[in-house]
């Protein structure tokens, strides 16, 4: 057994092949073990455990790359999904987004971001199934002037150093001498961290301004073959009434259009991470 496991989120058994392949890709590169997991929730409607078993057991049995374990239960979702460090040994958890899914199904845009809201490890959200095994070759992440911008750099770092993926750092330029400094101190705890790991990236200057700048980075990194943006959520403490009335980023980031895989990670201070 591994010391610690990516979860395969399998909260709609119609969208398995999406977050099985990118669960596996991932578990092989990170060389950590793959667990999968199905909850059955009332409040979901979702099937019975017993229900669910035989095609858990059969998804099971056709994953060769790594060997999976699984875990069925019945209970309260969202409380699964807070306790996946000290439960299942969770590092990363994988789960299917369906924009077109109705409001109230987990796969749905805000119903899944409410249920990881409280996720101590970083999530991925995933609208296809892994394209080919060079989706992950180039990864975007964005840099501004907000501290939580950091918390994107171990993460940015596996996939460089796990994976040999190209990261791009994309940013805006700020005409405020007070945020481009802030900026620029964020780029400076990068290159530092970078250097000390042997990471390299390139940058990319994102042109215009928008109410919701991750959404335009999303879009520019798409637009620029990148196969995975990593994504930091809105600290829910610190909403102004744009966001209360129009909603935060990820709102937007994780239906993108280009059905771009977005690897979000929770702003606070106890977030899990490899051990490596």
């Amino acid at each position: 057994m591994k010391d610690q496991f990516v979860i395969t989120c399998l909260t709609d058994l119609s969208m398995k092949e999406e977050v099985v392949s990118h669960s596996v890709y991932l578990a092989r590169m990170l060389n950590k073990g793959i667990i999968l997991l199905y909850v059955e929730d009332p409040k979901y409607g979702t099937p019975s455990v017993s229900e669910a078993e035989k095609e858990i057991l059969a998804i099971e049995a056709k994953i060769t790359e790594v060997k999976p374990a699984h875990v069925l239960m019945k209970g309260n979702l969202k409380e699964v999904i807070d306790a996946l460090p000290s439960l299942l040994n969770g590092v990363l958890a994988v789960a299917a987004v369906n924009p077109s899914a109705p409001k109230g199904s987990p796969t749905h845009p805000r119903t899944l971001l409410r249920l990881f809201n409280e996720c101590k490890i970083a999530y991925l959200t995933v609208q296809t199934p892994l394209s080919n095994s060079h989706q992950y070759d180039r990864v975007a992440f964005g840099i501004d002037f907000r501290k939580e911008s950091k918390d994107k750099l171990i993460w940015a770092s596996y996939f460089a150093r796990f994976n040999r993926s190209q990261l791009m750092m994309m940013h805006f330029h700020y005409s405020d001498e007070g945020l481009r400094n802030k900026w620029n101190n964020n780029v400076i705890f990068m290159n530092k961290l970078f250097k000390s790991l042997g990471v390299s990236y390139t940058s990319q200057l994102v042109s215009g301004h928008a109410l919701f700048p991750e959404s335009l980075i999303c879009d520019s990194a798409a637009a620029s073959g990148c196969g995975l943006l990593i994504s930091v959520t809105t600290d829910t403490r610190d909403l102004d009434i744009v966001e209360w009335v129009a909603g935060v980023q990820e709102h937007r980031t994780i239906r993108n259009s280009a059905h771009m895989p977005v690897l979000y990670i929770n702003p606070r201070n106890d977030i899990y991470v490899l051990c490596d």
